[in-house]
Protein backbone atom coordinates (compact mmCIF):
# COMPACT_ATOMS: atom_id res chain seq x y z
CA UNK A 1 0.00 0.00 0.00
CA UNK A 2 1.52 3.19 -0.79
CA UNK A 3 2.60 5.63 2.28
CA UNK A 4 0.34 8.55 0.61
CA UNK A 5 -2.55 6.32 1.20
CA UNK A 6 -1.72 5.71 4.71
CA UNK A 7 -1.12 9.20 5.40
CA UNK A 8 -5.15 10.22 3.68
CA UNK A 9 -6.25 7.60 5.74
CA UNK A 10 -4.31 9.10 9.56
CA UNK A 11 -5.52 12.45 8.39
CA UNK A 12 -9.35 11.35 7.74
CA UNK A 13 -9.28 9.86 11.26
CA UNK A 14 -7.52 12.61 13.12
CA UNK A 15 -10.67 15.69 11.14
CA UNK A 16 -13.19 12.82 11.72
CA UNK A 17 -11.98 12.93 15.62
CA UNK A 18 -11.80 16.84 15.88
CA UNK A 19 -15.26 16.96 14.39
CA UNK A 20 -16.54 14.54 16.63
CA UNK A 21 -15.43 16.50 19.61
CA UNK A 22 -16.46 19.86 18.17
CA UNK A 23 -20.36 18.56 17.49
CA UNK A 24 -20.13 16.85 21.11
CA UNK A 25 -19.71 20.09 22.25
CA UNK A 26 -21.82 21.50 20.64
CA UNK A 27 -24.56 18.53 22.04
CA UNK A 28 -23.36 19.89 25.74
CA UNK A 29 -23.79 23.55 24.46
CA UNK A 30 -20.36 24.86 24.95
CA UNK A 31 -19.26 24.57 20.89
CA UNK A 32 -21.14 25.68 17.74
CA UNK A 33 -19.80 24.29 14.05
CA UNK A 34 -20.58 26.23 11.02
CA UNK A 35 -22.17 25.41 7.34
CA UNK A 36 -18.40 26.20 5.69
CA UNK A 37 -17.07 23.64 8.65
CA UNK A 38 -19.71 21.22 7.37
CA UNK A 39 -19.26 21.41 4.00
CA UNK A 40 -15.26 20.56 4.82
CA UNK A 41 -16.47 17.64 6.88
CA UNK A 42 -18.86 16.38 3.39
CA UNK A 43 -15.89 17.14 1.05
CA UNK A 44 -13.59 14.61 3.41
CA UNK A 45 -16.04 12.03 3.57
CA UNK A 46 -16.83 12.10 -0.09
CA UNK A 47 -13.32 11.93 -1.02
CA UNK A 48 -11.86 9.15 1.23
CA UNK A 49 -14.81 6.87 1.51
CA UNK A 50 -14.56 5.14 -1.32
CA UNK A 51 -10.59 4.64 -0.94
CA UNK A 52 -11.78 3.31 2.45
CA UNK A 53 -14.34 1.24 1.09
CA UNK A 54 -11.66 -0.13 -1.38
CA UNK A 55 -9.19 -0.60 0.72
CA UNK A 56 -11.57 -2.36 3.07
CA UNK A 57 -12.41 -4.99 0.63
CA UNK A 58 -8.81 -5.60 -0.41
CA UNK A 59 -8.08 -8.45 1.53
CA UNK A 60 -4.17 -8.11 1.50
CA UNK A 61 -4.26 -4.91 3.55
CA UNK A 62 -1.87 -4.91 6.43
CA UNK A 63 -2.53 -4.73 10.28
CA UNK A 64 -1.84 -0.58 10.12
CA UNK A 65 -4.02 -0.25 7.58
CA UNK A 66 -7.01 -2.41 8.80
CA UNK A 67 -6.49 -0.56 12.17
CA UNK A 68 -7.12 3.06 10.21
CA UNK A 69 -10.22 1.81 8.53
CA UNK A 70 -12.01 0.21 11.52
CA UNK A 71 -11.18 3.30 13.58
CA UNK A 72 -12.77 5.53 10.72
CA UNK A 73 -15.54 2.92 10.81
CA UNK A 74 -15.99 3.73 14.65
CA UNK A 75 -15.84 7.63 14.37
CA UNK A 76 -18.27 7.52 11.92
CA UNK A 77 -20.42 5.49 13.52
CA UNK A 78 -20.18 7.75 16.39
CA UNK A 79 -20.41 10.63 14.38
CA UNK A 80 -23.96 9.33 13.20
CA UNK A 81 -24.78 9.17 16.96
CA UNK A 82 -23.70 12.64 18.08
CA UNK A 83 -25.56 14.04 14.87
CA UNK A 84 -28.69 12.01 16.04
CA UNK A 85 -27.94 14.08 19.26
CA UNK A 86 -27.66 17.15 17.93
CA UNK A 87 -31.41 16.64 15.80
CA UNK A 88 -32.82 16.27 19.11
CA UNK A 89 -31.21 19.03 21.03
CA UNK A 90 -32.57 21.05 17.95
CA UNK A 91 -35.82 20.34 18.23
CA UNK A 92 -35.93 20.22 22.04
CA UNK A 93 -34.40 24.29 21.72
CA UNK A 94 -37.13 25.00 18.84
CA UNK A 95 -40.27 23.78 20.95
CA UNK A 96 -39.06 25.87 23.63
CA UNK A 97 -38.35 29.27 21.19
CA UNK A 98 -41.77 28.12 20.32
CA UNK A 99 -43.28 28.13 23.32
CA UNK A 100 -40.99 31.44 24.99
CA UNK A 101 -43.00 32.81 21.51
CA UNK A 102 -46.57 31.97 22.19
CA UNK A 103 -45.79 33.25 26.19
CA UNK A 104 -44.76 36.09 24.56
CA UNK A 105 -47.62 37.05 22.56
CA UNK A 106 -49.89 35.72 25.22
CA UNK A 107 -48.56 38.51 27.37
CA UNK A 108 -48.78 41.50 24.33
CA UNK A 109 -52.36 40.24 24.38
CA UNK A 110 -52.46 41.20 27.91
CA UNK A 111 -50.46 44.09 27.35
CA UNK A 112 -53.23 45.30 24.76
CA UNK A 113 -56.03 44.53 26.73
CA UNK A 114 -55.03 46.51 29.42
CA UNK A 115 -53.94 49.23 27.40
CA UNK A 116 -57.62 49.82 26.31
CA UNK A 117 -58.99 49.64 29.63
CA UNK A 118 -56.30 52.16 30.62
Amino acid sequence: MPAGRLDRFLSANRELRVFLERVEALVHGTGDIGADELRALGRLLEAVAPEIGKASRDGSTDAVVQAQIEEYIGNLRALQACLEQVRCVMFARLAHIDAARQHINGLQGWVNAYRQTA
